[in-house]
């Protein structure tokens, strides 16, 4: 008997898929769960994915750099073997399948998940297609009722365009500059670098060298330091900074702890408008502002709010609402739930007119709660769903007013201020507690003419190097520079960090780092180039826009690819010495732990015995040193900026099945009730 399938891209959408559309029997295929649904008299089968089935590879094994690509299962590699199970079951079921709806997540992503599995698995040449911003049994109803007769074909051609780039891009160069440091070295070490990693690097170096060459300006502060109803405050010159010593110095000696008298008293009001709803990047930036919570896990812990359909889809770049969301419905819904009941019903009170941003997405809305009520939550999402409901309750609420006042003295003929911010009406604000950031300064009764005794202060400063990134503000200055996708940024900087090129949460580019976009800064620009980078994203909204082919765009990236692979072969000698060097470097200065305590002459790292495969902590003077500390054998090792508070050796971070931190020292006195590190430092 014929059937439709419908093809989901996880299991657990699947299951929610099927519930929504009628009446469920749940089956099995080996250890694959699918589900039949009767509609009308028609059988309908529910079938899950688990992401991508199909991954890329080079038809001509011996090529390179490698040009001529095919998909192929990706239970082929033993990393994915997992997904052979899921192919079979859909390839079973696909046999009587009259016709195909995907359902996949509906992105780029969820699109050539869904084509390749209709063209490969399915032998057919398009499909019906399920759009849906939640998985809310309400929206699933919808999408079924309403599915588009053709598969997004727009954005399906700009999938598999960005997929054949990166592949061409990342497969390529990765493996060219492997090779060049392989056979220049004779050591093997695995480097990547690809179309979006390479330029994001360079940004990163941008600043890292801006702040190595930074010198430090010295400046001068003129402060009067007042009390004013018991209350202490710091009044400054109104020149502000002082660039030379003397000109300071001439105004400190006039104004040195001389009467201050108020000279004037402003106050000025300002509206605070609300937040705009979330989109993928601000959610981001936000969770690592207020939690500390990484771009990287924030995007994991959305997604699975997601999929327990708890809020829209997260990856998306909209900070719109739109009307047809039906606002009414989701508040009235989030009055069930206890922690948000009762400002849910204070804004069911309002007009209901959302603070909307400029940024759209031709896919989905901005990011917010569903009304279903969860279940259990782990820390973190609680934390992440909080700030989501929080947010979409302020984005509705009044804007807030804040009064900022500035007091000017006059203290012998020169004026000095202190100003501050306090808020008159809270507005959305109380609607977003705990995450509003705002700071109060509230000043005492004063009136023009007070008099006021004051201590002056001639502080010397100096001007500051540029802030390092944080992992939230470099995907917001990868969004301003239009590098990587919404969806794609936080993994970017992951490999990053995983290639040793950055370290630390303040991020500090590592000489390797700097040594490998020097590199190709050298020898092969290209790889780094922004501009070019930026040009690729464009035209692949100009293919999902159906405005320009994937030929052209794959057929300009041949072109560029083939002369950095030539200028790579050219001085394939040069770059594997200085990627060598660079490594080398990079391996003495990640292994140092302290100089050593002993001999006073040999420094202390950390040691893997190529006869037992054990790793230690050595002195580098063996064998007339023979100190030696134990470490753990499961995890990596490494050295933290802090010293053990009571036998004031480095403290060391184990990144193992958990992370915990520990001294080097193994008698320490703070290991006596240790146990199996029972009470080690989580990290």
């Amino acid at each position: 008997m014929s059937h439709t399938l419908i093809i989901s891209e996880k299991p657990s959408a699947a299951e929610k898929i099927a519930a929504a559309i009628g009446k469920v029997s749940r089956k099995k295929i080996g250890s694959v769960s699918y589900y039949e649904v009767s509609d009308k008299g028609k059988k309908i089968i529910v079938a899950p994915a688990v992401g991508h089935l199909f991954t890329l590879r080079a038809k001509n094994k011996g090529e390179h750099p490698a040009f001529d690509l095919e998909w192929h299962p990706t239970y082929e590699t033993k990393a994915s073997a997992f997904s052979k199970p899921y192919f079979m079951a859909l390839q079973k079921l696909a046999k009587d399948a009259k016709d195909v709806i995907v359902a996949c997540d509906y992105d780029i992503e969820g699109e050539v998940i869904g084509l390749n599995i209709v063209k490969f698995i399915c032998h057919k040449t398009d499909a019906k297609r399920m759009k849906f911003s939640t998985l809310t049994a309400r929206d699933l109803k919808e999408a079924y009722a309403n599915m588009s007769s053709t598969l997004d074909w727009g954005q399906a051609e700009a999938g598999v365009t960005r997929h054949n780039l990166d592949w061409l891009w990342g497969v390529n160069l990765s493996r060219a500059v492997t090779d060049a440091l392989t056979t220049t070295t004779k050591h093997y070490q695995q480097l990547s670098i690809g179309r979006v990693q390479g330029p994001s690097l360079s940004v990163l170096a941008e600043r890292e060298l801006e702040i190595q060459k930074f010198k430090p300006e010295p400046y001068w502060n003129i402060l009067a330091l007042l009390s004013i109803s018991s209350k202490n405050f710091e009044a400054i010159h109104e020149k502000d900074k002082f660039w030379k010593k003397p000109e300071a110095q001439k105004i400190f000696n006039k104004v040195k702890n001389k009467k201050a008298t108020v000279n004037s008293i402003d106050k000025t009001s300002q509206k605070v408008n609300p937040p705009f709803p979330f989109d993928l990047t601000s959610l981001q930036i936000e969770a690592y502002r207020v939690f500390r919570i990484t771009p990287k896990q924030t995007l994991q812990v959305a997604q699975q709010l997601y999929t327990d359909a708890l809020i829209s889809y997260p990856r998306t770049s909209s900070q719109k609402l739109p009307p047809q969301l039906n606002y009414k419905k989701l508040l009235s819904d989030l009055t069930k739930q206890k922690d948000y009941s009762e400002l849910a019903f204070k804004i069911l009170d309002s007009k209901l007119t959302p603070n909307e941003g400029q940024k759209t997405d031709p896919a989905h809305p901005a990011i917010y709660p569903t009304g279903e009520i969860p279940r259990t939550l782990s820390a973190y999402q609680n934390k992440i769903y909080d700030l989501i409901v929080k947010r979409f309750l302020s984005v509705f609420a009044d804007a807030g007013l804040r009064e900022t006042t500035k007091v000017t003295f006059d203290i012998s003929g020169e004026k000095f201020y202190i100003s501050g911010t306090r808020t008159l009406e809270k507005g959305w604000q109380k609607f977003y507690e705990p995450y509003v950031r705002r700071e109060e300064i509230e000043f005492p009764k004063i009136e023009k003419g007070d008099n006021y005794n004051q201590k002056s202060k001639l502080a010397e400063k100096a001007t500051e190097a540029p802030k390092r990134y944080t992992q939230a503000s470099i995907i917001k200055q990868l969004e301003k520079e239009n590098l990587g996708t919404k969806a794609t940024r936080a993994g970017i900087i992951d490999t990053l960090y995983q290639r040793g090129y950055v370290a630390n949460q303040s991020i500090s580019v590592t000489k390797l780092g700097l040594e490998v976009v020097k590199i190709f800064d050298k020898y092969a620009p290209d790889i780094l180039d922004k501009k070019m980078t930026r040009k690729f994203e464009s035209d692949m909204e100009k293919i999902r826009a159906h405005k320009l082919k994937s030929e052209v765009v794959l057929e300009n990236a041949r072109k560029t690819l083939i002369k950095i692979s030539d200028n790579i072969e050219k001085h394939r000698s040069n770059i594997g010495n200085e990627l060598g060097e660079a490594l080398h470097e990079m391996r003495i200065t990640a292994n140092f732990l302290m100089k050593c305590n002993k001999c006073h002459t040999g420094n202390v790292r950390i040691v893997h015995s190529k006869k037992t495969g054990k790793q230690f902590a050595a002195c580098d003077g063996y064998p007339k040193c023979k100190n030696t500390y134990p470490l753990p054998q499961h995890g990596a090792v490494v050295r933290i900026d802090k010293i053990c508070e009571q036998c004031k050796f480095p403290m060391l971070k184990i990144a193992a099945k958990r992370h915990y931190q520990m001294c080097l020292n193994h008698k320490c006195p703070s290991k006596k009730d240790w146990g199996k590190n029972k009470t080690a430092k989580k990290d």
